[in-house]
């Protein structure tokens, strides 16, 4: 009879564990968030750019975060991914402020406007670096790059855009490069990598924030030589007002690279489809600033440019997505002050 009173005991002991640790379980996963759909889609950049680790930690957080969501990243480029947002092949992207703003408008490499791009932050300036060989002594400013063969990146990426629209203040297109007979290719950057390092292309151009991981792994072996942007000429294109502006790349950035190199810059943002509702906008905001530690574990050198204070520079507030903008409003409400350059 005692046996088989233990035994019960024993049973409801059993019982109460299995049921605490149920009770665990559950509160363990009521912890995540619950996601619009099972797939998010992110367009990023190409393989060797500084877009794709970032996108990479960003799958992984979203992940970490809300029940039974799977990320996938698809590479493309700056207007590529915001194509592709339009058309609902990708749900989160990254592309430059200057390309989100001729989506909306239908203007530069859109012919019409767009109604699906909403942003949702600011992330960190980029740096234009038109590069060459360090061993290429007759390429040694912009106007010595006519007659070479450039690779411009991705070919639906804001870089080309960009690149145009500044070989503008120097009188060059890409039909004074073909008369001159030059040449323009274009690639991920570590395809782009591979063919400079093998004396294929001459010239290589890329954004960094600052320093593009592509031309980091050239620079191991076979020196980099970034060139300068004329003074005037970024003066020039700064009062046009199309989202492109000046800056320096600081010294040191490449191994050969003592003084800082003038070039010209854009700013990385995230954009999300209009179509997301406001919670999971909100939501997939409020965790991207809540991670900036696992970003400056895992991409450090992006992460330093981070700040909250800058989320909104070169994004007007009626472009946001209305999840974005609530969360921006309560950090405004809890004192937080955020810049705005439009």
């Amino acid at each position: 009879m005692k046996h088989i009173f233990k035994s019960i005991i024993l049973l409801i002991v059993l019982s109460v564990i299995t049921a605490c640790g149920g009770s665990d379980t559950e509160e363990a996963s009521g912890d995540k968030l619950d996601a619009q759909d099972k797939f998010l889609r992110i367009g990023t950049g190409p393989m060797g750019s500084g877009w794709y680790p970032i996108t990479a930690v960003m799958s992984d957080i979203y992940m970490d975060n809300f029940n039974d969501l799977n990320v996938s990243e698809v590479e493309g480029g700056s207007t590529a991914n915001l194509k592709a947002l339009e058309v609902d092949d990708v749900q989160v992207a990254l592309n430059y402020t200057s390309d989100f703003v001729d989506s909306l408008d239908g203007g530069g490499e859109f012919d019409e406007s767009f109604d699906k791009p909403a942003g949702m932050a600011s992330l960190y300036p980029v740096y234009q670096t038109i590069a060459t060989l360090e061993s290429n002594n007759d390429i040694n400013e912009i106007e010595d790059i006519v007659d070479k063969h450039i690779f411009l990146g991705p070919k639906e990426g804001g870089g080309p855009i960009a690149f145009w629209r500044m070989m503008e203040e120097y009188d060059i297109d890409e039909e004074t490069i073909e008369k001159s007979g030059g040449k323009i290719s274009y690639g991920n950057y570590s395809d782009g990598a591979s063919m400079m390092k093998d004396g294929v292309v001459d010239v290589f151009l890329a954004g960094g924030a600052p320093m593009v991981p592509a031309l980091e792994e050239i620079d191991v072996t076979n020196p980099v030589k970034v060139l300068p942007i004329d003074d005037d000429k970024l003066e020039a294109i700064k009062e046009k007002d199309n989202g492109i502006a000046a800056g320096e790349l600081p010294e040191d950035t490449y191994e050969q690279q003592t003084d800082s190199v003038p070039t010209y810059t854009m700013v990385t943002m995230a954009t999300v489809s209009a179509d997301l509702d406001e919670d999971y906008v909100y939501h997939l905001t409020e965790i991207f600033w809540d991670s900036l530690d696992i970003f400056a574990d895992q991409v450090p050198s992006r992460e330093k440019d981070f700040s909250i204070d800058t989320a909104l520079e070169g994004i007007s507030r009626e472009d946001l997505h209305p999840g974005a903008l609530k969360y921006y409003e309560e950090l405004e409400e809890e004192g937080e002050e955020l810049k705005e350059n439009n």
